[in-house]
């Protein structure tokens, strides 16, 4: 198949458009799409110092990524990574993340939880970026209702992580697109490969939505925009991760 936009050979069929992409105008609608988010939402301020979580996976190693190629020309936003020794791959995983950041030639630096201090870099953080993609709004929001936890959508926790405001610049942006997309950045920019994400719903009512759209493909854009009408606009707060791993330098 060839890509809508330019005849080039198609590496993705995007359902939602119904249209063939290749991977240049793949990589160009994703980060066309996660601009928007940021500019609707009014996530990126001058003097914002971001700190982006890497969860050893490929979607917030993309997000790194994308942020870093957003933010390499302005001089008055500063970008760094947060890293997590955590039970998915162990140590593995934490090296595999120190990896993707000094790959981009991006520091880290640690966020204390309640109680503790940090270092200074990262007491100046203004915002901390979570790779939330419209998959894990779709299908926490559904899963909500099915196991009976609906009230979240109503009141949801704030959007913060240890008290710091939260931005999702891929929520707008399915699974699928974001793994394509970190592939293919990846290769690029000497990424280290990592893993999937991980769904954040039991495996069997994972798989039950992803059949379901997979024929209504446009059903994950419908939950998010209810999840933000329900939510008043704080639907990210319903699906921040919860980490139960220690933050390393």
């Amino acid at each position: 198949m060839q890509c809508g936009r330019c005849g080039s050979g198609a590496v993705f069929f995007q359902a939602s458009s119904g249209r063939y992409l290749c991977s240049r105008h793949l990589v160009m609608d994703v980060e066309a799409r996660a601009k928007r988010a940021i500019r609707s939402r009014r996530w990126m301020h001058p003097g914002d110092h971001i700190a982006v979580l890497l969860a050893g996976d490929r979607q917030s190693a993309a997000l790194l990524n994308f942020l870093h190629k957003l933010t390499v020309d302005r001089r008055d936003i500063r970008l760094s990574a947060v890293v997590f020794e955590h039970a998915r791959g162990g140590e593995d995983r934490f090296q595999d993340d120190r990896r993707v950041a000094e790959s981009l030639g991006i520091p880290c630096v640690e966020i204390p939880s309640p109680g503790r201090t940090a270092s200074a870099s990262g007491e100046t953080v203004t915002k901390v970026a979570i790779a939330i993609s419209l998959d894990d709004v779709a299908q926490t929001m559904t899963g909500r209702f099915l196991l009976g936890d609906a009230d979240q959508l109503l009141d949801p926790p704030p959007e913060q992580w240890f008290g710091i405001p939260v931005i999702c610049p891929f929520i707008t942006i399915p699974s699928e697109e974001l793994g394509l997309y970190g592939e293919i950045e990846g290769q690029k920019a000497g990424i280290p490969g990592l893993l999937p994400a991980r769904d954040t719903l039991p495996q069997d009512i994972a798989d039950l939505l992803r059949e379901y759209y997979c024929n209504h493909p446009g059903t994950q854009y419908a939950l998010l925009h209810l999840a933000e009408q329900l939510s008043g606009g704080r639907v990210a707060g319903t699906v921040i991760p919860r980490f139960t791993g220690k933050v390393k330098q």
